[in-house]
C-alpha cells in the first residue's frame, strides 16, 4: 500500500479530521464496513486510541476490542468526536475483507496517515491537501518513544 502523511495546519493545528476524510473519500467511504483500533507500535503492549467528545468516548470503547461498524455509523461518530488524536480505522469492502481499501491514522494530533492502493483516494487527498510527505518509517517505528518517562 501506499502512505501519504497530511500535515496541513490551520491556526497552528492540524486542518483535518477523521470526518474530513470520510466526507471527501465519500460515497466509498460510507460504503465499506470499518475496523477501529489502536494504533500499535513496535514494542508489544504499546498502542494508543485518544479521541475527544461524544462521538470520541464511543469510538475509543470499539478501539479497544477492534471494533467494526458501517461507513454511516463510523460517519455519524466522527461528526460527534471533536478531535481524533490517536487512532486507527482500516475500511474494506465487505466482498474483500481480506485487502483493506483504505487505511486512515491519526498520529498525535500531528499528522493523518492514509494507505491505500485505490489511485482515486490517494488523488483525492493530493488534490485536496498541501503538506503531504511520503516515504518516511513506518508509523510503528515512528512511536517506539511515545509515552515513555
Amino acid at each position: 500500500m501506499t502512505a501519504i502523511r497530511v500535515y496541513d495546519l490551520k491556526d497552528s493545528v492540524l486542518a483535518l479530521d477523521l470526518i474530513d476524510l470520510l466526507r471527501l473519500l465519500a460515497p466509498r467511504s460510507l460504503e465499506v464496513r470499518w475496523v477501529v483500533s489502536t494504533v500499535k507500535s513496535d514494542q508489544p503492549g504499546h498502542e494508543w486510541f485518544e479521541a475527544t467528545g461524544e462521538g470520541g468516548e464511543l469510538l475509543e470503547r470499539l478501539a479497544q476490542e477492534d471494533g467494526q461498524l458501517s461507513g454511516f455509523d463510523l460517519a455519524a461518530l466522527a461528526e460527534r468526536t471533536r478531535q481524533v488524536i490517536w487512532g486507527e480505522f482500516v475500511g474494506s469492502d465487505p466482498a474483500q475483507s481480506d485487502k483493506p481499501w483504505v487505511t486512515i491514522r491519526a498520529v498525535d494530533s500531528t499528522f493523518y496517515e492514509i494507505d491505500s492502493d485505490d489511485k482515486t483516494v490517494l488523488n483525492k487527498i493530493s488534490s485536496t491537501y498541501k503538506d503531504l510527505r511520503t516515504g518516511e518509517a513506518p508509523i510503528t517505528s515512528w512511536l517506539l518513544g511515545h509515552g515513555e518517562d
